[in-house]
């Protein structure tokens, strides 16, 4: 099978991030996995990507709302000859959905991938009936967890109720040590990106309330850095909170650390949360849809914002039998979200159209 994924981008993110596992994945299943990324500006995974084999193309127009993206995608679609094209995040779908009326007559299969509960897409009556159409061109949509199908039903309700299925994240559990923590030294870290959808806010205020020994790291980038960094100086936390920005290398970055904080807004899935898991690391996390799925008994759940709870949490797993059991638990619920299962299953929902 010839498949080509079409991504906006591969900046920082949960959706670019299972690319790399993901294809690679599908390339082991004997089939031949291509990516087209419509904007590489910002891009942090082509190397990784190019490194084990996937062949990555651009649409070189620099420009992810240009409507000409529909031409370019046509284009590579045809000349690759592909059975499969799967679309992922907003310009993705939406310029992969309205090529496919370029590509009449053909017995190629469209498919889509939803990664977010929430967009601001879905604040229009305009853009739902635009919606109505983007996702009607797709034979097949995922879900990445039961919050983000039931949002998005909730969302075109009957337009995509028959064609949605629940294809959860997976991540290479190799990668990441698998063992057992059993003594926490109360260090704190949170894998985001700085984007409007995670509250970086509330373990940042969490640190007022926590003994000197508490250090919290953030690993990640995005728009929404400065603000967080000019509250750790208004609380004069700089000596306890860190800011690594972009980090390569995150499985050996848990192995330095004692806990997973996630703490979000809103969360299509939550992959630091299970990336925490998968190396032993008891996971803290916001109780909202999508992260509620993933965490499971691995972790903790705290509601959003609530500084009171999220500390009372912390101090909670410093009884070193508490916190052992919570890592053996993480590590358990972590074998769930394999990249070998997500892979076949995306195998399996592109024959069951």
């Amino acid at each position: 099978m010839k498949i080509l994924h079409v991504i906006t981008s591969l900046e920082l993110g949960g959706a670019e991030r299972l690319m790399v596992d993901l294809l690679p994945e599908q390339k082991k299943l004997g089939h031949q996995v291509d990516l087209l990324v419509l904007d590489l500006r910002g891009e942090v995974f082509l190397k990784k990507l190019k490194t084990a084999g996937i062949t990555v193309y651009s649409t070189n127009l620099g420009d992810r709302k240009s409507f000409k993206n529909i031409f370019k995608i046509n284009k590579r679609i045809k000349e690759g000859n592909y059975h499969v094209v799967h679309a992922h995040l907003t310009h993705g779908q939406y310029w992969t959905s309205l090529s496919r009326y370029l590509d009449f007559g053909s017995e190629r299969i469209y498919v889509t991938t939803e990664h977010s509960t929430s967009n601001r897409r879905r604040n229009s009556t305009l853009l739902k009936i635009i919606d109505r159409i983007i996702y009607g061109n797709f034979d097949r949509i995922a879900s990445i967890s039961s919050a983000v199908e039931s949002s998005l039903l909730k969302w075109l309700g009957n337009q995509v109720k028959g064609r949605s299925e629940i294809i959860e994240n997976g991540i290479d559990l190799k990668k990441y040590s698998r063992r057992v923590r059993r003594e926490s030294n109360k260090k704190l870290l949170m894998l985001a990106r700085f984007h409007s959808s995670k509250d970086h806010g509330t373990p940042i205020r969490a640190m007022e309330h926590l003994p000197e020994e508490y250090t919290l790291t953030f690993a990640g980038d995005g728009e929404t850095i400065d603000e967080y960094k000019a509250l750790v100086r208004e609380l004069k936390l700089e000596k306890r909170v860190t800011f690594l920005g972009f980090c390569r290398d995150i499985p050996e970055l848990l192995n330095t650390h004692d806990i997973g904080i996630q703490s979000s807004y809103y969360e299509g899935f939550g992959l630091g949360a299970l990336e925490a898991m998968a190396s032993g690391l008891p996971v803290i996390a916001t109780d909202v849809p999508g992260l509620r799925d993933v965490i499971q008994e691995g972790g903790l759940l705290f509601p959003l914002g609530d500084i009171e709870k999220l500390v009372e949490s912390l101090r909670y797993l410093e009884n070193q039998e508490v916190y052992t059991t919570m890592s053996e638990k993480a590590l358990e619920n972590s074998e769930k979200f394999s990249i070998e299962n997500t892979a076949k299953k995306y195998i399996e929902f592109y024959n069951n159209r």
